[in-house]
């Protein structure tokens, strides 16, 4: 019997032996996971389920941190994406190919429909953490894909009841509904009570102690009991996290949790990606590489068309339908869960079934870079921007974060410097050009025009800590800064002018200046000074 120890050593030496050159070209470490579980599935005989049950914490904790950033309300909010695209996504996809796989393949009608729901699965997992990572999550496509995916861990639960029906003939549908249902309904109570007095209590206490290895085992705790709570209930592990990170993200220790549980999160998910890869059997895929390959691009495509399709009706924005589609064409993780237990149950023949999951894990790891440049795949599919609403969306709601008005050359090296600093901030120009570039590379920028008092009202300007005004057309300067007078008198204000008459209105209402030609005559004095000084 190999070590155990060994073989944590072979995982760790091969997954850094990937990630370390891979960090240098920006691939996400996500792949190097998956690569180490295929090599390392084909060198030791690992106890491949003792990994799965490792790898679903990490799931278990990326959704609890998702859930800290979604309160109750928030999530009322999101009822159209969730409820109304989730279930339009699920039942589209799941027919399209349940369809496929029935009338192509000649596969029983229930079990063709079946693998249909499990393809329109996307990865929780993989696209969350990008989504995240890409401070696109709060975006139109990110906020849709949320809502989907969120669904489509809810809908997890009838696919699981639909294979139980199939497999025992006997089994009471009625029964099994009535019970699922109960389980919901006894699930949101529960973690209502656990996470609005239980856990702020045991909370309270453990920062009382002072002593942050108390707390973080106070909140690993937490976070594992609401897990539990859930599957006692005959519900997932994620489902619960999520339901208890959703109702302490109304508590004051949201922001320490969330710091404390981010290195949890990622060593756990580390391993789930290390456990994706440990179901590949590399000689199948090379016997069988050319029709996986096929299957996948076909997949993936077809799953993206129909959203695509669905979301251009719903939405009516071309860019947000591409990206959100795109986005969540892969095959997720609980599609792994619903394939093992047709495998268990000999409900298909386990050549198929190793396609469909070899598929899944390529899918994924093509992921990344879909999203990486979402742009541009979105700008090779819609050259032509028909409308600039995508561009418009008003940002979360938060104090004390800057306001940056102008988003030219000044306004995007302020955005890195506060992006740097750690300071919120939000950009805003009339460009959508350069709105477009804005976003890109990542930045916290939107389209609009800040002359108008609806749209600086949408920035939540009576919060602010300060708005800084780069813009180089004086009377527009000039408007803007009228405008947040009216709307917060006190707030700190500063502006870039060279125009004596511009000087005198600003100095009045307690604006703070930058002379542009000044600050310019200064610099060049310093460096004059600098070249004499080399000189000497």
């Amino acid at each position: 019997m190999v070590s155990p120890v060994l073989i944590v050593i072979v995982l760790l030496f091969i997954a850094l032996s990937f990630n370390i050159p891979f960090a240098r070209y920006k691939i996400p470490p996500i792949i190097g996971y998956i690569f180490t579980g295929v090599i390392v599935s084909n060198i030791f005989d690992i106890d491949k389920h003792t990994i799965e049950l490792i790898a679903e914490m990490g799931i278990v904790f990326l959704m609890f941190m998702i859930g800290l950033e979604f309160s109750p309300e928030k999530l009322k909010s999101m009822k159209k994406e969730v409820f109304g695209f989730g279930i339009a996504e699920m039942v589209l996809v799941s027919g399209f190919f349940g369809l496929f796989f029935w009338l192509a393949l000649g596969l029983d009608v229930r079990i063709a429909f079946i693998i249909g729901a499990a393809i329109a699965l996307s990865s929780t997992a993989i696209v969350l953490k990008l989504l995240n990572e890409n401070r696109e999550i709060s975006k139109p496509y990110g906020r849709i894909s949320l809502g989907i995916l969120l669904f489509q861990d809810i809908a997890v639960i009838p696919i699981l009841i639909a294979i139980s029906i199939i497999v025992n003939k006997d089994a009471n549908l009625t029964q099994l509904i009535l019970k699922t249902l109960g389980g919901f309904a006894a699930l949101g109570a529960f973690i209502w009570i656990y996470g609005k007095y239980i856990a702020p209590f045991v909370i309270s206490h453990a920062t009382k102690t002072k002593s942050d290895e108390i707390f973080i085992a106070t909140v690993l705790l937490v976070v594992l009991t609401a897990a539990e709570i859930a599957h006692f209930f005959g519900l997932s592990y994620s489902l619960g996290a999520f339901l208890a990170g959703m109702i302490l993200s109304e508590t004051k220790y949201k922001y320490q949790i969330e710091a404390d549980l981010v290195p949890f999160r990622d060593i756990l998910l580390g391993v789930f990606f290390i456990s994706v890869g440990l179901m590949v059997d590399l000689h199948f895929v090379i016997n069988n590489i050319f029709t996986i390959l096929l299957m996948t691009v076909a997949f993936m495509f077809a799953k993206a068309g129909v959203i695509y399709l669905m979301l251009k009706y719903f939405v009516k924005h071309n860019r947000i339908a591409i990206k959100t589609a795109f986005t969540l064409s892969q095959i997720g993780e609980f599609a792994f869960v619903i394939f093992a237990l047709m495998s268990k149950h000999n409900l298909v023949e386990s050549d198929l079934l190793q396609k469909l999951v070899v598929a899944t894990v390529i899918s994924m790891v093509l992921t990344p870079f879909i999203v990486r440049y979402i742009y541009k795949i979105a700008d090779i599919f819609d050259k032509d921007i028909q409308d600039f609403e995508e561009f418009m969306l008003k940002p979360a709601k938060t104090a004390g974060h800057i306001i940056l008005i102008g988003y030219d050359k000044i306004g995007q090296r302020v955005a890195k410097k506060l992006t740097n600093a750690g300071i919120p901030y939000v950009a805003i120009d009339k460009q959508i050009e350069e709105v477009k570039k804005g976003l890109k590379n990542g930045d916290n920028v939107i389209f609009g025009n800040a002359a108008n008092k609806k749209v600086l009202e949408s920035l939540n300007i009576e919060d602010a800590s300060a708005v800084i005004i780069t813009t180089q057309n004086e009377d527009h300067t000039h408007m803007i800064v009228e405008n947040i007078l009216d709307i917060n008198p006190n707030l700190n204000i500063i502006v870039l002018t060279d125009s004596d008459v511009e000087k005198e209105f600003y100095s009045n209402h307690n604006v703070y200046v930058i002379d542009k030609s000044k600050e310019l005559a200064q610099k060049l004095i310093d460096l004059s000074l600098k070249c004499d000084l080399k000189e000497n």
